[in-house]
C-alpha cells in the first residue's frame, strides 16, 4: 500500500479542478482505424505517443515503450529476436520460428511477421500507437492480443530540415542519431535518417567478454513523389545491423557445478542471482542483418481514396548461448543460424455512402518463409556433461553414460512457408448525430508448409544399439514434411454514443485469430511426430468511455474488458529445461480495467497516469488449469510529469516517469517491479541538452526466470538492465 500512495496522490492532483488554469492539452491524431482521427474520437482502446513524448521520455526501444504502457509487457531470453510481447497478459515468445506473435507489429503500415524486426532502436519516429484487444478486422494476421503501430517521419516537401543528436552514458555508451529531409523539386522530397549505438555489457563476465553489450546501427531512406494533387508514391528503404552479446543471465549453480569449478581452480559461483556477475566460457552472441523495401501509393478520387502498400523484407541472424551458464563445458549452442523473407501486398479503399455511412474495403496477401539451422551443427554436449549430470537426480532407467557422450551434437534444417490471403471490410453507420454503429468482417485463408529435419549425432552406446540418445530430449529428431490449410472469419460489432462534444461511450465485441503451425527443433508434447498446433481463437468484449473536460485540460479514457482465448498456444519448456514446445491444451480468461489519464493543470505542467487492473488472468482449461498467467499482475501503473520553465531564450524542462508492477510470476517465482526514469535539460527551437537516467533506483528485477536446467541443476535469471545514465545534445535545423 505504501507504494501506491504516490500514484493516488498524483491522480488526485490531475483530477482536481482547483489546480487548473488556462492550460490546454494538445490534440493527438492517430491512425488506429487506418485513417487519421483524433484519439478521443476513436472508439478503440489505444495508447499513443507523439514525437515530443518519445523524445522527452527517452523511448529508444520496445522495452522503454512498455514502461509507459501498463497493458504492454516485454521480456527477452535467449535472443532479442524472440522477445515476448503481451497485451493484457496475452502473448508468447517466439523461441521457435513456428510460433507467430500474438501482438501484431506494423511499421508504416507494413506487417512484420517476427517481433524482433521492429523492436530494436526506434529512430526518427513520428508516433507510436499501442492498440489493445484483438484487431482482427482491419489489421488481420496475428493481432489476437493487440497491435503496435509505429509511424516514422515523412519527407518535407517545403524546406530542408533535420537534426543531429549525440549521447554518452555509463557502461561506455555512445550514440549518434541524425536525420535530414527536404525538397528535390516542387513535388519530390527525401528523408534520410540513421542511428549508431554502442554500449559495453553490464554483466561482468569472469570467463570472457562482458555480456549484453551493443554495437548496432540502422539507416532509413524515404523518397516521396506527389505526382499530382491526387496521386503520391512513397518509397522506403531500411537496413538494420545488430551485434550484441545478448542475452546474458545470472545464475544459481548446483553443488556439483561449484565443486567441479573448484577442482579446476576456477572461481565458484557466488549464487547471487542479482549481482550481474557471471562466468561463462561461451559468449552469448546475437548478430542480425535485416533489409526492408516498401512502396506506398495513395490515390484520392472524388468518391474516396485508394491505398496500396507493397513490402519486401529479408533478414538473417546468428546466435550462440552458454546453456549451462558456467565456465564448465556442459551444453552449448554455437552459431545457430536463422533467416527469413517475406513479400506482402495490401490494397485498401476508403469511401462514403451518402452522409451517414463510411466504409473500408481491403485485400491482404503475405508470402513468408522462415528457416532455422541451415543444416549446420549447433547444439553440442560438452566434455564436462557427464561429470555434472550424473550427480543430478534424473529419472532415467539406465546410466547416463549409456545415453550420452561428450561431443554429441544436433543438426537442424527447419523451413516454414506461409501463404496468407485475406479480404476485409468495415463500415460505420452514423445514426443521427450522436450514435455510431460499426461492423466489420475479415475472411482469411492460410496455407502452411513445413520441411523439418533435425538429427542427433551421438557416440553413446544407446545410439548404436537403439538409435536414440539423450540429446533427443533437447532436439527431437525428425525428417518429414507437413502441411495444413485453414480459413477463418473474424468479426467486429461496436456501438458508440457521443455525450455532448466532450464525451463518448462505446461497447464492442470482436474476435481475433493467431495462426497455428508446426513445432520445430524441440518437437511436440507427445513425441517427435507430434508437431502440429492449431489456430488460437480470441473473443473480446469491451465497455469504454473517452472524455475531455475542463476546457481540454483533462483527458480521461477508461475501458473495462473481458477476453476468452480458446486453443491458447501454450509455450512450455521441455522437462530438461532446454528448448520449448507449443500445444493447444490451454484456454484462458482475462478481465479488468484499463485507465489512461492526461492533464495540464498549469501551462507549464503536464501530468499523465496509466493503470491496468486485472481482475482475472487465469488458465481455465488444460494441464495448468487454475494457474495464473505468467508476466501478469493484479495492478500495473505508471505516472509521468513534465514541467517547463522559461530561461534565456529557451526553457528548462524536467520529466519523470514512474512504473509499478505488482507481484507477478516472471517464469518461476513471484516478484514486483518499480522503475523510475528521469530527464532534465534546457531547450529552444534549435538546441536541446539534457541529462537522463533510467531505472534510477537500480531496481533488481528478473524479467524472466527459466525452469531449472535439469542436467546441471542450474537456475537462470534474465535480469532487466541496472541503473543507466548519461547526457544528450541535440541540434535541430
Amino acid at each position: 500500500m505504501r507504494k501506491i500512495r504516490p500514484m493516488v496522490a498524483a491522480i488526485a492532483l490531475a483530477t482536481s479542478s482547483q489546480a487548473f488554469s488556462q492550460a490546454m492539452l494538445e490534440e493527438v491524431i492517430v491512425t488506429a482505424t487506418k485513417q487519421a482521427e483524433s484519439l478521443q474520437d476513436v472508439p478503440v482502446t489505444v495508447t499513443a505517443f507523439t514525437a515530443d513524448t518519445i523524445q522527452e521520455a527517452g523511448i529508444i526501444n520496445a522495452d522503454d515503450l512498455a514502461v509507459l504502457t501498463p497493458a504492454l509487457s516485454i521480456n527477452t531470453n535467449f535472443s532479442p529476436f524472440n522477445a515476448r510481447m503481451t497485451i493484457r497478459g496475452i502473448g508468447t515468445a517466439q523461441n521457435d520460428p513456428a510460433l507467430e506473435p500474438s501482438v501484431g507489429l506494423f511499421v508504416d503500415g507494413v506487417f512484420f511477421g517476427r517481433t524482433g524486426l521492429g523492436a530494436s532502436d526506434l529512430t526518427d519516429i513520428e508516433r507510436i500507437e499501442v492498440l489493445q484487444g484483438p484487431q482482427g478486422t482491419l489489421y488481420g494476421k496475428n493481432t489476437s492480443a493487440g497491435a503496435i503501430s509505429i509511424v516514422t517521419k515523412m519527407p518535407n516537401l517545403e524546406e530542408t530540415e533535420g537534426y543531429l543528436e549525440a549521447g554518452v552514458g555509463n557502461y561506455g555508451m555512445g550514440e549518434v542519431t541524425a536525420a535530414v529531409s527536404g525538397p528535390l523539386s516542387d513535388n519530390l522530397g527525401y528523408r534520410i535518417s540513421g542511428n549508431m549505438r554502442q554500449r559495453d555489457g553490464y554483466f561482468d563476465n569472469a570467463g570472457g567478454d562482458d555480456l549484453n553489450d551493443a554495437d548496432d546501427w540502422n539507416v532509413q531512406g524515404k523518397l516521396l513523389w506527389e505526382a499530382t494533387d491526387q496521386l503520391s508514391f512513397l518509397l522506403n528503404v531500411a537496413h538494420v545491423e545488430r551485434d550484441t552479446t545478448c542475452c546474458g543471465a545470472d545464475a544459481i549453480q548446483s553443488d556439483a557445478v561449484n565443486n567441479l569449478l573448484a577442482d579446476r581452480g576456477l572461481p565458484t559461483d557466488k549464487n547471487d542471482p542479482f549481482d550481474y556477475d557471471v562466468a561463462v566460457d561461451v559468449d552469448s552472441q546475437f548478430d542480425l542483418e535485416s533489409d526492408l523495401v516498401s512502396m506506398t501509393i495513395n490515390y484520392d478520387v472524388d468518391w474516396g481514396s485508394i491505398t496500396s502498400i507493397t513490402a519486401w523484407n529479408e533478414y538473417d541472424y546468428c546466435q550462440s548461448t552458454d546453456v549451462d551458464r558456467s565456465q564448465l563445458d556442459i551444453l552449448s549452442i554455437i552459431d545457430e543460424r536463422y533467416s527469413g523473407d517475406s513479400i506482402s501486398q495490401e490494397f485498401r479503399l476508403n469511401s462514403e455512402l451518402g452522409d451517414k455511412m463510411e466504409y473500408q474495403l481491403g485485400l491482404f496477401y503475405l508470402d513468408q518463409t522462415t528457416e532455422r539451422g541451415e543444416g549446420k551443427p549447433s547444439i553440442f554436449v560438452g566434455d564436462d556433461f557427464l561429470a555434472v549430470a550424473t550427480q543430478q537426480d534424473l529419472d532415467f532407467p539406465v546410466p547416463l553414460p549409456f545415453l550420452v557422450a561428450p561431443g554429441d551434437f544436433t543438426v537442424a534444417d527447419n523451413v516454414w512457408d506461409t501463404e496468407t490471403i485475406a479480404v476485409f471490410g468495415q463500415a460505420t453507420w452514423h445514426i443521427g448525430d450522436s450514435w455510431h454503429l460499426t461492423g466489420g468482417l475479415r475472411w482469411t485463408d492460410e496455407e502452411k508448409e513445413a520441411s523439418l529435419f533435425t538429427e542427433t549425432t551421438s557416440t553413446a552406446a544407446s545410439a548404436g544399439i537403439l538409435g536414440v540418445s539423450l540429446l533427443d530430449s533437447v532436439a527431437a529428431p525428425v525428417d518429414a514434411d507437413f502441411e495444413r490449410s485453414t480459413d477463418n472469419v473474424d468479426w467486429l460489432l461496436r456501438l458508440s454514443h457521443d455525450i455532448g462534444d466532450s464525451t463518448m461511450v462505446f461497447a464492442s465485441a470482436s474476435t481475433g485469430t493467431k495462426s497455428g503451425g508446426f513445432n520445430g527443433v524441440s518437437g511436440g508434447p507427445d513425441g517427435p511426430e507430434d508437431r502440429e498446433f492449431d489456430d488460437e481463437e480470441t473473443t473480446n468484449y469491451e465497455l469504454g468511455i473517452k472524455s475531455t473536460v475542463l476546457d481540454n485540460r483533462l483527458r480521461i479514457n477508461a475501458t473495462a474488458f473481458y477476453t476468452v482465448v480458446e486453443d491458447y498456444q501454450q509455450q512450455e519448456q521441455n522437462p530438461s529445461g532446454a528448448g520449448t514446445f507449443v500445444s493447444n491444451e490451454a484456454e484462458i480468461e482475462v478481465s479488468g480495467i484499463d485507465l489512461d489519464i492526461a492533464a495540464q493543470p498549469l501551462p507549464n505542467l503536464t501530468l499523465t497516469a496509466g493503470l491496468l487492473y486485472m481482475h482475472d488472468y487465469e488458465i481455465t482449461e488444460g494441464v495448468n488449469e487454475g494457474q495464473d498467467l505468467d508476466f501478469t499482475a493484479d495492478l500495473t501503473a505508471n505516472l509521468g510529469a513534465t514541467v517547463v520553465f522559461p530561461l534565456s531564450n529557451g526553457g528548462i524542462f524536467a520529466r519523470a516517469d514512474y512504473m509499478y508492477m505488482d507481484d507477478h510470476k516472471s517464469g518461476v517465482f513471484p516478484e514486483d517491479r518499480e522503475v523510475v526514469n528521469g530527464r532534465l535539460g534546457w531547450r529552444n527551437d534549435n538546441w536541446n541538452i539534457s541529462v537522463w537516467g533510467k531505472n534510477l533506483t537500480d531496481d533488481e528485477y528478473v524479467s524472466l526466470g527459466a525452469e531449472t536446467f535439469s542436467f546441471s541443476g542450474m537456475d537462470a535469471f534474465f535480469l532487466a538492465p541496472p541503473r543507466t545514465y548519461g547526457a544528450t545534445l541535440r541540434y535541430d535545423f
